[in-house]
């Protein structure tokens, strides 16, 4: 199934220490971003969230920013323990009289530069790293689901251009023939206004009028057009197609600009202009798919 590159997905996981809610939003990018926010409390597993998009995600600026609510319990348990603060109050103030200053300088958030951080109960433990595991798991389901149902749409938008693409390629086609006789025709007519042909030099700019239509036959570019047609009408049916469908779009536009160049009538010339602005809406489109 085609994905898009943009979403959102949202979950939220009631755990011992409290409530996780993790959000995921994604916007264009042509390689992976990853930004994530995260607690204080959950700070060190930043690599492994990184990992876990990386493994959901190939492409896009992904913005994962987790939210914590602790219970009281977990409150109560980030705190420090007091008999730790009162000896660090203690030997800061005994420090302070024998070097001469105020020992009434120590106070609370004095001593709390120095809080060993092992006395401090951190809520993220390493058996916390699974309920955060579940709730990002969660949110990436409902991310992905997302992108899937908006890339469900865009490949039927596309699949609707590519057959107009397809049908007025039909028409250049049907239009081309009549293109190069009628060239034929013209320089025959300028060719006569100013020659008094003979039979050898009738000969001779008969050949060259022959080579030079065989020059504006668009014959090879409609057979490769189609090609990067169909080729993109598979790349429809789904999976990570985004550079691809760049490169067939880019193709597409080479044999366009070929066949306008080519071909100096007005009826194609005005397809390729529509071709054109068809192939630049797809362009567009083709930016939200991952």
């Amino acid at each position: 199934m085609l994905s898009s590159m943009t979403g959102f997905g949202r979950a939220i996981l009631d755990a011992p220490f409290g409530r996780l809610t993790v959000e995921i939003q994604s916007v264009n990018r042509k390689y992976l971003e990853v930004f994530v926010s995260l607690p204080k409390e959950f700070s060190r597993f930043e690599h492994e969230v990184r990992k876990w998009v990386g493994e959901a995600v190939s492409r896009g600026g992904i913005s994962v920013r987790i939210f914590l609510i602790p219970t009281a319990d977990a409150v109560e348990g980030l705190l420090p323990d007091v008999e730790v603060l009162r000896g660090l109050k203690k030997g800061w103030e005994k420090l302070a009289k024998e070097a001469g200053f105020d020992p009434k300088a120590v106070d609370l958030p004095f001593v709390m530069q120095y809080l060993p951080s092992q006395t401090k109960q951190d809520a993220a433990s390493d058996d916390n790293l699974d309920s955060l595991n579940r709730c990002v798991g969660d949110a990436l389901k409902a991310f992905i689901a997302m992108k899937h149902t908006e890339g469900k749409a865009l490949s039927q938008d596309l699949a609707g251009r590519v057959k107009e693409l397809e049908r007025m390629i039909d028409e250049v086609e049907k239009s081309a023939p009549d293109a190069t006789k009628k060239m034929r025709q013209k320089l025959l007519e300028k060719m006569e206004e100013v020659l008094k042909m003979g039979p050898e030099v009738e000969e001779r700019l008969l050949r060259e009028v022959a080579l030079f239509a065989e020059r504006v036959d668009v014959t090879e570019e409609i057979t490769r057009f189609r090609s990067h047609a169909a080729q993109f009408k598979g790349l429809l049916k789904g999976g990570i197609v985004g550079r691809k469908m760049d490169f067939l779009i880019q193709e597409m536009g080479r044999e366009v600009n070929t066949v306008g160049s080519k071909a100096m009538e007005a009826k194609i010339a005005h397809l390729v202009v529509e071709m054109k602005s068809e192939l630049e809406k797809i362009r567009e489109q083709v930016q939200n798919i991952e």
